[in-house]
């Protein structure tokens, strides 16, 4: 009996078995992997810097803190303001209490010379005087001398010609005059103002020549004024305060412009006072403030000064008589009072101190 021939394994499942293998591992290999999906954009996009919108912050109204801070800047300000004795000058006025005293020095003003001052018999040995002149000085020298030791060669020199006339030209000019001999000798004169307090006893003693020409300022005391006196302000508040201004011929604008400068540079000039965390207390009067609004009507230090001109008093100090007509005001003799009460003051300064507040400048973020 023939024997039946022997099966051979097959090798399908063994290469089915494989690729499922491989299959796995691949499939655990991807999934170690990080992913990441790359996107081409077309057209690219344009990354721009962020615009930041312009901001522009508005001035806001002063919180109560601020506003109580400027309340008590204009208390202690005002309450500081005047004070109970007051020496007048030409230059500047003053504020003085109701209850105070004004001083005005009596100063005599004279075009004169040495010698008709110490021949005036009014005058003693110790009356104060001051004395203004123009000294001058002759120096022998040359243009050349000019020349080497001047800088700036448009300084203006004055030369004394033979004939004692005198010729002032820029230096640049008279070194470039046609056939200038800068070795030639000149006579330079230079002039320089001289100013001195003396009295009449030294002056007769100096060396100074008694034909010399000057300005003299004599010293004649001083003239004490009582405010309660003048104004007879019985009526008015112990508080009361009042604006002093000696009258002289730089008064131009009248009663009007006398009040408005008084309170601008007074306002301006400002105080230092304990208690405040400012070096000066002090608030800025515009120089146009008194000016009519847009609308025509008057503005707020215009309707101060339009009052306080009406209600002025004018002290003729020479004749101890008053008057109230602002239209007549006297260079040399008259004494402007402007009364203010302590309330009218304090506003001035709140009001424009709370305008300094509203127009703070305005930034903005670029």
């Amino acid at each position: 009996m023939a024997k039946s021939a022997r099966s051979v394994p097959s090798l399908v499942p063994a290469i089915l078995a494989l690729m499922v293998l491989l299959g796995l591992a691949y499939l655990l290999f991807a999934d170690l992997q990080p992913s990441r999906t790359e996107h081409t954009v077309s057209p690219p996009i344009e990354i721009e810097d962020p615009e930041i919108e312009e901001v522009t912050i508005e001035p806001v109204a002063p919180t109560e803190d601020q506003q109580a801070i400027i309340e008590k800047e204009a208390e202690q300000f005002v309450d500081h303001l005047g004070s109970k004795a007051v020496t007048l000058n030409d230059k500047q006025g003053e504020f003085v209490r109701k209850d105070g005293t004004i001083v005005i020095p009596k100063i005599e003003k004279r075009e004169t010379t040495i010698g008709q001052l110490l021949a005036d018999k009014n005058l003693s040995a110790d009356t104060p005087v001051t004395i203004k002149y123009t000294e001058t000085e002759k120096q022998q020298t040359t243009l050349q001398a000019l020349d080497d030791s001047t800088e700036d060669k448009n300084t203006f020199v004055t030369i004394e010609q033979a004939d004692g006339s005198r010729q002032q030209r820029p230096l640049i000019d008279l070194l470039n005059a046609d056939n200038v001999d800068k070795s030639a000798p000149i006579t330079v004169i230079t002039e320089q103002d001289v100013q001195k307090k003396t009295t009449i006893g030294q002056l007769s003693q100096s060396d100074l020549p008694e034909d010399r020409l000057l300005e003299a300022e004599i010293d004649k005391g001083s003239i004490e004024l009582s405010v309660n006196d003048i104004v007879k302000s019985g009526g008015l508040e112990d508080s009361a305060l009042f604006y002093l201004h000696r009258v002289t011929e730089a008064d131009r604008q009248g009663l009007w412009g006398i009040i408005q400068s008084g309170l601008i540079q007074r306002f301006r000039q400002g105080l230092a006072l304990e208690g405040i965390n400012k070096d000066l207390v002090r608030v800025t009067i515009p120089a146009d403030a008194d000016e009519p609004l847009p609308t025509g009507l008057s503005s707020f230090l215009g309707k101060v000064l339009n009052n306080k001109v009406e209600s002025s008093y004018i002290y003729n100090y020479t004749t101890s008589t008053m008057g109230h007509n602002p239209d007549l005001i006297y260079p040399g003799q008259q004494l402007i009072l402007i009364h203010f009460s302590t309330k009218e003051l304090k506003d001035i300064y709140q009001f424009f101190a709370d305008q300094r507040n509203e127009q703070a400048q305005t930034f903005a973020i670029h």
